[in-house]
């Protein structure tokens, strides 16, 4: 039976033309250059981000580059009877053969073994010539399932939904303006971005926000007031880029402040906010302040609170392309070198975000429509004089291919302002 499944789930052993017609993403070229070295590859992120795709694209890679497909080899852990073969390590390597040559070995949904980090440990602790490359869709699953065993034998690559300039190379001849209307209002999904009828986009983001409530948070995370997680859904999508008062929303849901705290590391370990703290050049005091919220797939956000108007009949569009930014923003670290915080003084001034990658820090304000440089430019100079400022508006983001990147504006310091 497992042989017969195996052949199912591998069809590019048996057949001459690959068998499917994959749009790539940008991270590939990424994980293709650590092919060659001694690593597992880990590819994580939300479900429909288009893992497997990417694990395809690979595979097709390999093939072009004429690795014998028997030295391919694919399961997908969905199929429970697979499991059976990775209950013994002796018996998994006998299955490989390995000899040789180096053999790809692909693990689809790996969380779904009851021990994946001690598994991949095993196998990658032999010495033999084979490279990993798995995927997973809950990194809470994960997290929980690889532990230690992994340190300095992984090297593990977030997929995200589709950056900006995916979505217009995956819907050419779109223009950048639609592009920026679509993602504002349906989000980035691969399949809602390929989808061009307005009714079926809302429909894939139903589908896909009722199997992430269901697999995700009932079955796995066991989550018992489902009511008060959806709720929470709402009250988080209606205040994005705002302060999170964990307080005030375990009042509003009648649960305990640490349940609430709960439920929000699983919707971030699941891929469905991101929080981000203030700027303090002490970390630790940086994690203990108040964070700013934001959702992963904006939409998702337009999902929960059941909004999808066009941005002329909207009042939150200011909102909308700033949790964009901040989207664009992590896309284009890969690696997730950079470390995003927000900026706000005692008096409330505000800057939106904060980029710090190694000895290199950038103030970035987001604005809607274009503005004049905010006074909050002048008071965090006078702290940090070594940061550069740049206001990222509609326009610049238009018109622009590295609206982040560019040369950041400089201005004086004022006095009156201090951090919080």
């Amino acid at each position: 039976m497992i042989k017969e499944i195996f052949e199912l789930q591998n069809p590019w052993r048996s057949k001459t033309e690959l068998p499917w017609n994959l749009k790539e993403r940008a991270i590939l070229k990424l994980i293709l250059e650590n092919l060659a070295n001694k690593k597992i590859l880990g590819i994580v992120g939300s479900r429909q981000v288009g893992k497997s795709s990417l694990l395809y694209l690979i595979i097709g890679h390999l093939i072009r580059k004429q690795i014998r497909v028997s030295h391919i080899c694919y399961f997908n852990l969905d199929d429970l009877k697979l499991h059976e073969l990775f209950d013994s390590i002796p018996d998994f390597i006998r299955f490989l053969d390995p000899g040789g040559e180096r053999k790809y070995v692909f693990i689809d949904e790996i969380q779904r073994l009851e021990n994946p980090g001690l598994f991949l440990k095993e196998i990658h602790d032999l010495g033999l010539n084979i490279k990993i490359i798995y995927s997973g869709s809950s990194h809470l699953e994960m997290k929980s399932k690889l532990k230690e065993h992994l340190v300095g034998r992984v090297r593990q690559f977030e997929v995200g939904r589709l950056s900006f300039s995916e979505h217009v190379g995956f819907n050419h001849p779109i223009t950048k303006e639609q592009a920026l209307a679509e993602m504002l209002i349906y989000g980035s999904y691969p399949e809602v971005s390929l989808e061009r009828h307005p009714l079926e986009r809302t429909l894939l983001i139903k589908d896909i926000y009722q199997s992430y409530v269901e697999k995700d948070v009932a079955d796995f995370l066991r989550i018992g007031h489902i009511d008060a997680f959806n709720k929470l859904l709402v009250l988080l999508a209606n205040k994005i880029g705002c302060l999170l008062n964990v307080g005030n929303l375990s009042n509003a849901l009648r649960i305990s402040r640490n349940e609430a705290e709960k439920y929000l590391s699983v919707l971030e370990d699941t891929f469905v906010i991101k929080r981000i703290y203030p700027f303090y050049r002490n970390y630790k005091k940086e994690i203990t302040k108040t964070p700013k919220i934001y959702f992963m797939d904006l939409g998702l956000r337009n999902y929960v609170i059941n909004n999808f108007n066009g941005l002329p009949l909207r009042g939150d569009a200011g909102d909308l392309f700033e949790n964009f930014c901040l989207l664009e923003l992590l896309n284009s670290d890969p690696y997730a070198l950079n470390r995003i915080n927000y900026w706000r003084t005692t008096n409330q001034t505000e800057i939106d975000f904060i980029v710090t990658r190694g000895n290199s820090t950038a103030a970035i304000e987001v604005k809607w429509e274009r503005a004049t440089t905010p006074r909050s430019f002048k008071t965090i100079r006078k702290y940090y004089p070594e940061i550069g400022t740049r206001v990222v508006s509609r326009r610049d983001f238009l018109q622009s291919d590295h609206p982040f990147v560019e040369e950041y504006e400089t201005d004086f310091c004022i006095e009156g302002e201090r951090p919080t």
